[in-house]
């Protein structure tokens, strides 16, 4: 699971600076993810995560950008996280398959935190 390790990253990162700041809880998180990247998966590895440290019990706020894609063939749609094989899609309509780079991207936007 691709999202696990980049929440784990974006966890490890960010839990220095919440010491550094004297940050005992943070009451609200905030992520905008693209539609390629599993919300659910985002929240359950939050919710493991989190545990014993400032962001436990966060209260997270999940924004989404969808994720377009356009095959040769002209068939175009939003891909969803259910759409992907690994960091690749299969055009439902010709069976090209095509890389997505975005396709685990998720970006921290807010923090709201006691101190």
């Amino acid at each position: 699971m691709h999202e696990f390790d980049v929440v784990k990253s974006l966890i490890d990162e960010l839990l220095p600076k919440l010491q550094e700041q004297k940050v005992k809880r943070v009451t609200e998180i905030r992520f905008r993810r693209g539609s390629t990247f599993s919300e659910e998966a985002l929240l359950q590895a939050f919710s493991v995560l989190s545990q014993g440290t400032p962001l436990e019990g966060a209260d997270v706020k999940v924004e989404t950008v969808e994720t377009r894609f356009k095959c040769q063939c002209g068939h175009e749609q939003t891909v969803t996280a259910d759409d992907l094989i690994g960091h690749m899609f299969v055009c439902p309509q010709c069976g090209q398959a095509q890389e997505i780079d975005e396709a685990h991207d998720l970006e921290l936007l807010e923090i709201v935190a006691e101190v």
